[in-house]
């Protein structure tokens, strides 16, 4: 972390007093992000990876699209929204924003309870609901292909033949697997023309929702409005499931039983609570499929980065990637035994 950088971004917002203060914030594998303290208030400033989100621009115009529609429905949750610089803009150098720190609140890096689980999925499909007239077309893509997944696979079979030696014989188990559950994108393409094309989170882990500080299952706001995009919101619920039925750490590679299924019901019930009239039958069918496709494509982007040497997510250590599919992939296979599909 460099103190003097931050201090000098924040100087540009507002004046530094004696009570300045610097704290990182570990969530999160894209973005920096750091809470600050200043003349005894509190604000988040965070560093957007420009190397992900190429067009900053797009992605602040499509919270405050956001922003601005939850507003005019009356939107009775906290609303997301960066703060002006002093120049009057949103963006420092295109790079550096803020936004207004949210009291009393906590986040969890995993779910500690079915009803939490319940919750955070209600929570969800509300914010659905409340969207469900925005106009999608207000909305840009803030990572091209970020839903493609036919993109997802090519960009492995591309990574297979770029890769070093030495990094394919340590994933040749992880990329036998991978090859061996291609069945599940197929029965996804069977499906994919048929779902409607909505306004989505695309991220939405236990760990992008503020929970109440005194209220472990309270919710007061979802966070990380980055990823919003068009797409279907079979990926919302799928990412929830991916996120949620984990008992284990996302890199926690060890061979054992690592999905709830009770945390899968609650899911499932609580993202339904909100929008089981708003779904197609269609969407309703294959909630199950999309738990499983999205843990697929997720140790496919994993395995992917680590054959690439490690360019996209955020490593603590040298074969954290490769940790990381094997995690997504004792999931996989997990709920596979026990969803029966």
């Amino acid at each position: 972390m460099k103190t003097a950088e931050i201090k000098s971004v924040f100087e540009n917002f507002q004046s530094v007093s004696a009570d300045f203060n610097i704290k990182k914030l570990t969530s999160g594998h894209i973005n920096s992000t750091y809470l600050i303290q200043n003349k005894k208030q509190k604000f988040v400033l965070q560093k957007i990876n420009v190397e992900v989100f190429k067009k900053v621009e797009n992605i602040t115009n499509n919270i405050f699209e956001v922003a601005k529609h939850l507003e005019n429905k009356a939107y009775p949750h906290k609303i997301l929204k960066p703060l002006t610089f002093l120049n009057g803009e949103f963006i420092w150098k295109r790079k550096w924003r803020i936004f207004e720190f949210f009291e009393n609140t906590k986040t969890y890096e995993k779910v500690i309870s079915t009803k939490q689980a319940f919750e955070a999925a209600k929570f969800l499909g509300e914010f659905h609901r409340y969207l469900k007239d925005f106009e999608i077309e207000k909305i840009t893509q803030p990572i091209p292909g970020f839903l493609d997944f036919q993109q997802r696979i090519f960009q492995f079979k591309k990574s297979l033949k770029t890769a070093k030696t030495e990094r394919k014989q340590q994933a040749a188990k992880e990329i036998k697997i991978i090859q061996q559950n291609i069945s599940l994108l197929d029965k996804w393409n069977l499906i994919a023309e048929k779902l409607p094309k909505r306004i989505i989170h695309a991220d939405p882990k236990i760990s992008n929702f503020l929970f109440c500080e005194k209220n472990k299952e309270k919710i007061i706001a979802l966070i990380d409005w980055d990823t919003l995009m068009k797409g279907s919101i079979l990926y919302d619920f799928g990412d929830m499931v991916r996120s949620y039925t984990n008992l284990k750490s996302e890199d926690d590679f060890s061979n054992t039983n690592n999905f709830s299924l009770e945390n899968f019901k609650a899911l499932k019930k609580g993202f339904l609570f909100y929008l089981e009239e708003e779904l197609t039958t269609t969407e309703k069918e294959n909630l199950d499929l999309a738990g499983k496709i999205v843990v697929y494509i997720q140790a496919i982007r994993f395995l992917t980065d680590y054959l690439n040497g490690d360019l996209y997510f955020n490593i603590k250590r040298p074969h954290h990637n490769l940790e990381r599919t094997q995690s997504q992939l004792n999931l996989l296979e997990n709920m596979k035994k026990k969803l029966k599909l």
